[in-house]
């Protein structure tokens, strides 16, 4: 998934859900769900139109951590699994994706990259086994989930000791209680930062973000 914020989208050259993209911040579950089901058909098409290539910059954080092709990685948000693709590119072979959109998600099995792919709400509980995936990304969905904090000391159970956790979160969010968040997952001894990068872009070409709201990637290592 894309995360969205405040603002009115653009109209031009996307589709009609591509640029209401800006007005499901505060969605609940279901609304959202809704939302991208009836996104998945145009999303493949609308995300380069709006510069997306958060997907490639992903794959290359695994790669540059060292992360082994054959290591299981748990793709958390997948959409329509432009991100399990971009990993797949990479080498990477044993890829399970969930998000909360069933339409995404059939679009993401079409592509045949991921080894299982699930319908999961990231406010709640992950619901698979501890230390379970070698690596885990989260690219472009932080926004819609409401305790952080608990998810965070998810991606830390179901991934190993020493696996890596990779994530964005768009600059003008990273705010007080989302770095709270983070910390105190470091004070609890589930994991250690890496990296966190430059401002990069996000979606540079959509007239609600642009060069005014770039993103973060933050790379994590489980302790």
């Amino acid at each position: 998934m894309v995360e969205s914020r405040d603002g009115d989208a653009s109209h031009n050259d996307i589709s009609e859900s591509a640029s209401d993209l800006t007005r499901m911040t505060d969605a609940d579950p279901q609304s959202l769900a809704a939302y991208y089901d009836k996104w998945a058909g145009s999303y493949d098409a609308d995300l380069p139109k709006m510069g997306y290539d958060a997907p490639m910059r992903a794959a290359a954080i695994m790669q540059d951590q060292g992360v082994a092709p054959d290591a299981p990685i748990l793709d958390a948000g997948c959409g329509t699994g432009l991100t399990g693709l971009e990993l797949s590119k990479a080498g990477y072979s044993d890829i399970t994706g969930i998000d909360i959109s069933l339409e995404s998600l059939q679009a993401a099995e079409a592509k045949g990259v991921y080894r299982h792919l699930k319908k999961r709400d990231m406010n709640k509980p992950l619901a698979f086994g501890d230390n379970g995936f070698g690596a885990l990304q989260c690219i472009g969905t932080l926004t819609y989930v409401r305790e952080v904090k608990k998810l965070f000391a998810e991606f830390c159970r179901v991934v190993k000791r020493g696996g890596i956790i990779s994530f964005t979160q768009r600059a003008d969010l990273y705010d007080g209680a989302f770095a709270k968040a983070i910390q105190a997952t470091i004070r609890a001894g589930l994991w250690e930062q890496i990296s966190h990068s430059d401002p990069m872009p996000y979606l540079p070409n959509h007239q609600d973000f642009g060069d005014q709201k770039p993103i973060f990637y933050d790379v994590f290592r489980v302790k």
